[in-house]
């Protein structure tokens, strides 16, 4: 009688477990920023290092005048909220509760109960103060989104804002898919000016103010899609 072996079973060699990632904090900073943005940065940054607490410190991306009475900003990514009014004094509480616990430190959650644009991002209309929770957010893609859920909420029975909203809608949506061309901002400019003179009613104004915010504080990166070809955060497919 023949006997047969048993197969062996060779379980493969385990592999290493990635490192988890490191936590992230975005603060709004920049030269122009008089609420302290560039000081919270600084000692987050600091303070991390000398105890060797593992987080990422970023600058935000963040459109501001500077006059911001309820900043500096903090986002936090992984957690999905902002900080409002943060201090230098708050920053060892932030490190050891937020970023090592997890914990939320209430007083300092910002939670504007009238903003209901998106939750990624912030918008202070007295202050042309716009902030968004991640940097890999696609400005472009953010402008033809609000056109867009603002032009839900427009009646249409004025002219000017129907057909401001519809023309905008087309000029950026056409800048994302790669077919901007040269002149397009400026007839952007001159469609807002016109939602914001000639309108019966102040809706197309407020569109218009956070829409040429976009423009004005990211020009950049809707110039590198109409002249580059090219998305700096890597979202639009640009044909």
């Amino acid at each position: 009688m023949t006997a047969v072996s048993e197969a062996k079973i060779v379980e493969p060699p385990a592999q290493p477990e990635a490192p988890a990632p490191k936590p992230r904090i975005l603060v709004c900073t920049g030269s122009k920023k008089k609420c302290g943005g560039e000081a919270v940065f600084k000692g987050l940054t600091a303070q991390a290092e000398q105890l060797d607490i593992p987080v990422s410190i970023e600058q935000a991306k963040c459109g501001c005048t500077g006059e911001c009475r309820r900043g500096p900003f903090l986002s936090f990514p992984d957690l999905h909220i902002f900080y409002g009014g943060v201090r230098e004094n708050h920053i060892p509480h932030i490190l050891s509760e937020t970023v090592q616990k997890g914990k939320i430190l209430f007083p300092l959650l910002y939670n504007n109960a009238l903003q209901s644009l998106r939750t990624d991002m912030i918008w202070e209309k007295a202050n042309s103060c716009l902030m968004t929770m991640d940097s890999n957010i696609c400005m472009v893609q953010l402008a033809k989104y609000l056109i867009k859920f603002h032009s839900e909420e427009s009646c249409g029975k004025c002219f000017p804002c129907r057909l401001g909203i519809q023309k905008l809608t087309e000029l950026i949506e056409g800048i994302t898919l790669g077919r901007g061309k040269s002149g397009d901002l400026e007839e952007a400019q001159s469609l807002i000016d016109l939602m914001k003179q000639a309108p019966y009613c102040s809706f197309a104004g407020k569109v218009s103010h956070i829409i040429l915010a976009v423009l004005s504080h990211f020009k950049s990166e809707f110039e590198a899609h109409i002249k580059e070809k090219k998305c700096p955060a890597g979202i639009c497919t640009l044909s």
